[in-house]
């Protein structure tokens, strides 16, 4: 009997260990590549040149939004001034950025004759001024439309992959002109059946024209980028080419009850679908489309938050990360923190969301405790392992959170919250890429998207990030399938199915995107961070110098109609990507490029 019962130990022993010991983790490395300055004065550079009067606060948002899009993308800008408009000489590849509504400033007639003569001028924020209406290429002004205009249609797609939203949807809400366009403007997008996004050729310059409110927000990035694509003559945008998955709350202690979809669909109890289903085909997605997850993990789910703070101890994380674990790190991925349970670390005075019924920590101190037992308990499974990444529970933390973590797990050096909170809520923690601001030690890796199904909200965000600067962050629940709301009623057969619609599609119109942990997504964003990329432009020609860049290296190109371009084959290819607008995608092997412009067949 005590035989039998020790074989059944070691039996059980080699279930959850079925990997060797070593977790240490082998970081990806990235090739830089760099290359020998443009001859002097062979072309010109991009210069977009922005305007925002210095009272109109909506103009000074876009501008603020606009700048962080041209610095993802790799677009150096600079400010001007009112004044020295007037002495701007037209240049195909240099664009005037008005940003908002307030623009008396502006002489209109000098406006129009600098246009006129061969300058190129992009609009981000519709303003009534009806002596400009042939300039903007409106035959008729009718003045500002009642109310809001919801929804989004792609007449002419800017980038591969924006779904329509429809008249329901409130991602965009704009306050709009009512015109009737003159017909030899060039419609992009509409709202509701306006004009929304459009370009007009006024004497031998041109016009982009957005009929919109909605500069200000995140979601939009990669369309402002893109359509000042539409003013220049060319113009070529870099992209980080790096997509991540992130699984929250995993590996973590798994729900004794068993789940009434889970129970209909396959007769299993939760910790048995999670193992035998749920992670089957997580890491046959793994081997398919070459995901390296990162997980994060959680101690419990209780709510203390004062001391003394239970031990992480039995059955309920051990076991789960015990059999998780190894085979994640196996496949290739990271182990991350989320947090010893689900309360976010924010103490009284700090901003925490009711709706949340979380109970906030008393001090730094209790919060490092709670992070230093999870820590622990990670490390005795997995001692090589550094932690690098931690999510903050339901999106929400404070200062005193960012110092907890510093001062209990010092290897956490990345944070990853919301790219776009979209809430007027205080409280969720809302990011940029790049340095904390809070504190630099630490670097913010939003995530964009997140979901099993993609509704078209999400689908139209995590594209407008690829538009912008070629990044995919996405995170799902494993208990996503569980929740009846998250999964809409639909069990994991439907919701897995779809999840692999979304990741062949991301594979086949985005090949280029690297899958990556984070903390190796990060290593490669500040390489492509701190590159520099200098694009000199001529008629028939477009050189790219990198310097530190990593490669290969993918950039956009956009051109005039009747433009092909052709690169050395020992330089990188060139795919043509969005022929309704003269999008095309470099794939590039050296810093160095040489594209020439050959005349071709017009974009339909």
């Amino acid at each position: 009997m005590l035989l039998l019962g020790g074989l059944l130990q070691l039996s059980r022993s080699l279930q959850w260990n079925p990997f060797p010991a070593d977790s240490s983790y082998a970081e990806t490395e990235f090739p830089l590549g760099s290359s020998d300055p443009a001859p002097g004065g062979e072309g010109s550079p991009l210069r977009l040149l922005i305007y925002s009067d210095p009272s109109d606060a909506e103009g000074l948002r876009v501008k603020g939004n606009l700048a962080e899009a041209l610095e993802l993308a790799k677009l150096a800008w600079d400010e001007i001034a009112a004044e020295d408009i007037a002495a701007l000489p037209p240049d195909p590849w240099q664009v005037l950025v008005l940003t908002g509504q307030k623009n008396e400033a502006i002489d209109p007639v000098l406006l129009k004759r600098y246009v006129e003569n061969g300058g190129r001028l992009a609009v981000m924020t519709r303003f009534y001024a009806p002596a400009l209406n042939e300039l903007f290429g409106m035959a008729q002004n009718r003045g500002f439309l009642q109310g809001a205009v919801q929804g989004m249609t792609m007449v002419k797609p800017l980038f591969p992959g924006y779904p329509d939203l429809p008249s329901t949807n409130n991602m965009f809400s704009n306050s709009m002109l009512d015109v009737t366009l003159l017909p030899a403007s060039r419609v992009y997008l509409t709202a509701g059946g306006v004009p929304l996004l459009w370009t007009h050729g006024y004497g031998s310059g041109r016009v982009v024209y957005w009929n919109s409110t909605t500069g200000v927000q995140k979601t939009g990035r990669g369309l402002l980028v893109h359509s000042l694509g539409l003013a220049a003559e060319s113009m070529v945008t870099a992209q980080a080419g790096i997509r991540t998955l992130e699984i929250d709350d995993f590996p973590s202690p798994a729900p004794q009850a068993t789940n009434p979809l889970v129970r209909q669909e396959y007769g299993l109890s939760t910790l048995e679908f999670y193992e035998r289903i749920w992670w089957a085909d997580m890491a046959r997605f793994a081997g398919k489309y070459g995901w390296k997850y990162t997980g994060l993990m959680i101690g419990n789910y209780q709510n203390r938050t004062t001391p003394p703070l239970p031990p992480l101890t039995g059955e309920g994380p051990s076991q789960t990360i015990r059999f998780f674990g190894p085979r994640l790190l196996k496949l290739g991925g990271e182990l991350g923190l989320h947090g010893y349970n689900h309360q976010s670390l924010v103490t009284p005075d700090e901003p925490l969301p009711p709706s949340l019924n979380y109970v906030p920590w008393p001090d730094r101190g209790t919060m490092a405790e709670g992070l230093t037992r999870l820590a622990e308990l990670a490390h005795s499974y997995f001692p090589d392992h550094d932690l690098r990444t931690y999510v903050p529970p339901s999106n929400v933390m404070g200062r005193e959170g960012k110092e907890a973590i510093a001062a209990a797990v010092p290897s956490v050096n990345i944070i990853a919250s919301l790219y776009f909170a979209g809430s007027e809520e205080a409280g969720p923690l809302e990011q940029e890429f790049g340095p904390d601001p809070d504190n630099a030690r630490f670097y913010d890796y939003p995530r964009i998207s997140s979901g099993y199904w993609l509704d078209e909200e999400e689908q139209f965000f995590q594209t407008d990030a690829i538009a912008n600067f070629g990044l995919v962050n996405h995170f799902v629940h494993p208990d996503d399938v569980l929740d009846a709301e998250r999964s809409q009623g639909r069990g994991w057969s439907f919701l897995s199915s779809k999840f692999e619609e979304w990741m062949a599609h991301l594979t086949g119109s985005y090949p280029y995107l690297q899958p990556l942990t984070v903390r190796d997504s990060v290593k490669k964003l500040i390489l492509y961070q701190n590159s520099r990329i200098e694009t000199r432009y001529t008629a028939d020609r477009i050189t790219i110098r990198a310097q530190e860049a990593p490669l290969p290296s993918v950039y956009t190109l956009r051109l005039p109609a009747g433009k092909q371009p052709e690169l050395p084959a020992e330089q990188g290819t060139v795919i043509s990507w969005e022929p309704a607008s003269g999008l095309w995608r470099i794939e590039a092997v050296q810093p160095a490029l040489e594209i020439t412009l050959k005349d071709g067949e017009d974009a339909p």
